[in-house]
């Protein structure tokens, strides 16, 4: 249902900055043209997909019917979005904002899970989406119509456990983060296969339907999960460990088609620091710059687009969610939303908060003008 328009500008904190620590609210001249979307759960364990306004205004919050995790924009309608079911899901709903409303059920078909992401394609107007054949636990890419998401097509993700998936700027190739996991809705949060993991960066060639390249990493316990694509089509990998806590691990690759996989450069305490798990990837290609989140660690990792360095820190407790407008935005789960200096490391601002909600992993920047 569609609620009042409300205001949650609370100062709280729980958002420390590791530079001036000053807080402000957020204006903007741009301040009607996005809403942010995300995922939320409240302490009733009651599951959601709010929208706000860069205000703080709750615009619409839409019952799910379990935990939601990423959701994407759909041109051509404005206030409606994808949203995708956590892993191992069996639902995505089309949603209207505006009305309060789901206006369509995408389900997978029998004896398929969603894995919590999807892209639409204009190339086709098809919408694909991350699934797992949980007979078999094969990785597949599925196409829809979507204009009425019916199944068109399916591919093979080049793996097992199909995560995020960007499409390249050409509109005919995908990335995959296949990230190795093996999972069953019979047993919803459980790794089944982590000893014979094989994780890896595949390209699917969507007018073909063939993988036409493929990268591993030299540990096979780094699950490639998140994605970021630049401009011109550097992606950027956030990494999950899963081998044993104590061990240090780097935890972002960049790749370019028709190269090797490289590791991120920052040091081993920077690595350590990240406490073996990243969420959200964000590339602001003006400001050439690549925000990743860890939430397990409370802060936001920031790196140079152009040269793959490490570049500093924001605490953020439990951040998790990153969007770009002309600003960075953070979401947490202790329901914050944190405007991040774009560009910079040293001063950030405490947006909003709303006390009664905590943020899933991803948040989405919807244009709404």
């Amino acid at each position: 249902m569609s609620l009042t328009r409300r205001r949650f500008l609370t100062a709280t904190a729980t958002l420390a900055c590791t530079a001036t620590g000053l807080f402000a609210f957020v204006s903007s001249s741009k301040a009607e043209q996005y809403w942010l979307v995300s995922a939320a759960t409240d302490h009733n364990n009651q599951h959601f997909v709010c929208a706000v306004d860069l205000q703080g205004n709750e615009i619409s919050r839409i019952s799910l019917p379990a935990r939601g995790h990423d959701a994407i924009n759909i041109e051509g309608k404005p206030g409606r979005a994808i949203i995708f079911a956590r892993r191992p899901g069996l639902y995505a709903f089309e949603v209207d904002f505006i009305s309060g409303q789901i206006v369509h059920h995408i389900r997978p078909e029998q004896g398929y899970h969603f894995y919590g992401h999807g892209v639409l394609s204009t190339r086709e107007n098809t919408l694909l989406t991350s699934e797992n054949h949980f007979g078999t636990g094969n990785g597949f890419i599925v196409e829809r119509d979507a204009s009425n998401y019916q199944i068109i097509n399916r591919y093979p993700s080049g793996g097992i456990g199909p995560h995020q998936i960007a499409l390249m700027s050409n509109d005919e190739t995908l990335a995959i983060a296949n990230g190795g996991i093996k999972t069953h809705p019979d047993q919803p949060r459980k790794k089944l296969n982590i000893d014979s993991m094989k994780p890896n960066l595949s390209y699917l060639d969507l007018v073909s339907g063939k993988i036409i390249e493929q990268h591993q990493l030299d540990n096979p316990q780094l699950s490639i999960r998140h994605l970021g694509v630049s401009a011109k089509d550097k992606v950027i990998a956030g990494l999950q460990y899963q081998g044993i806590r104590t061990d240090l691990v780097p935890l972002a690759v960049s790749h370019i088609q028709g190269s090797s996989l490289k590791y991120l450069k920052a040091s081993k305490q920077q690595w350590r620091s990240m406490n073996q798990y990243t969420a959200s990837i964000c590339v602001d290609d003006n400001n050439s710059l690549v925000a990743i989140s860890c939430p397990r660690a409370d802060m936001i990792t920031y790196w140079s687009l152009n040269n793959d360095s490490f570049l500093g820190t924001e605490r953020l407790s439990d951040g998790a969610g990153l969007a770009y407008t002309d600003k960075l935005f953070a979401s947490s789960g202790k329901g914050q939303i944190a405007e991040l200096a774009k560009g910079s490391i040293s001063s950030s601002r405490l947006a909003f908060s709303f006390n009664q909600l905590r943020w899933d992993n991803h948040l989405l920047a919807m244009k709404i003008t």
